[in-house]
Order: structure tokens, then sequence, then C-alpha cells
């Protein structure tokens, strides 16, 4: 994961467009400061505005008027490359104990993932109905397995 004390060194990292994400990055803090995300409609679901009446603002250095939106302004800025897989964009990469690989490509002690937070490389070339359950099924025995020191 990047990290830097700029939006235009955060860029430079990524290797993608400085000004363009420079843009974007002030295109969303102008929604945050209005309380609207005109572009994806994010904070706009009843459940996220549930709490509304009852929300307090924390930093009298800027008006906040949602809940669920702020603004990025304060470093360090992180930014991640994602990949997109076939059914889910995201998900962590396991081994066959369901154990998470860390970017080193080393397992992490303790830490699994199963089902849908999981990164789907079992897919092949189709898509059954409820492959991802049975995945998770399967991976979550998998890793209950290799916690109790089975496999």
């Amino acid at each position: 994961m990047a990290r830097a004390s700029s939006i235009e060194e955060l860029a430079g990292k990524l290797a993608i467009n400085g000004a363009g994400l420079a843009a974007t990055v002030a295109r969303f803090n102008h929604f945050a400061r209005q309380g609207a995300d005109e572009d994806f409609r994010r904070g706009e679901a009843a459940w996220c505005l549930a709490k509304k009446d009852v929300w307090k603002p924390t930093r009298a250095d800027e008006r906040y008027v949602s809940p669920t939106l702020g603004t990025l302004r304060i470093p360090p800025f992180y930014g991640v490359e994602l990949h997109p897989s076939v059914f889910a964009s995201a998900g962590l990469v396991a081994n066959a104990s369901a154990q998470v690989i860390s970017h080193r490509g080393t397992p992490i002690a303790g830490l699994y993932s199963a089902g849908n937070n999981a990164a789907h490389t079992e897919y092949g070339v189709g898509y059954q109905a409820g492959f991802s359950l049975g995945s998770g099924m399967t991976f979550g025995y998998l890793a209950a397995r290799h916690m109790a020191g089975l496999n």
C-alpha cells in the first residue's frame, strides 16, 4: 500500500496522473462539504443517515454536514492498486488453509479469509449459482482445521 504526504506524491507512487487525482480529490471534497456525493450517491442510503439527527461534528475548523462523508485533506494519504477478478472486484488472497497471504507472499499468522471476503481464484471458465457459498464453507472448514492444528 502506497503512503504519501501529499496527493501528488501519492499519484507518483501509484504511477497515475497527479493532476487527475488532485482534481478527483478536490471534487470529492466539495461533495463532502455540501453533504451529497453527486457522482456515486455515497451517504444517501437510509441506513447511513439513521443517526443523522444525533450526529455532532467533531472538528471546528471545517463545516461537516454529513455523518458519512468527510474530506480527504489530512496526510498521510494511502492508495492501493485494485485488480478486478471474475465476480468480485476485491478480496484477500489466501492459501489452501485459508490463511491470508501478506504482500510479501507469506501467511499472516491468525488471519483467515473465506467466502466473499476472499479473492476468488477458483472459478475458472464458468460460474454456478451457490459456488461462492460452497467456497466459503470449504475454506471456512479448512481454516478451522488449520486453527485446530489438523492441517
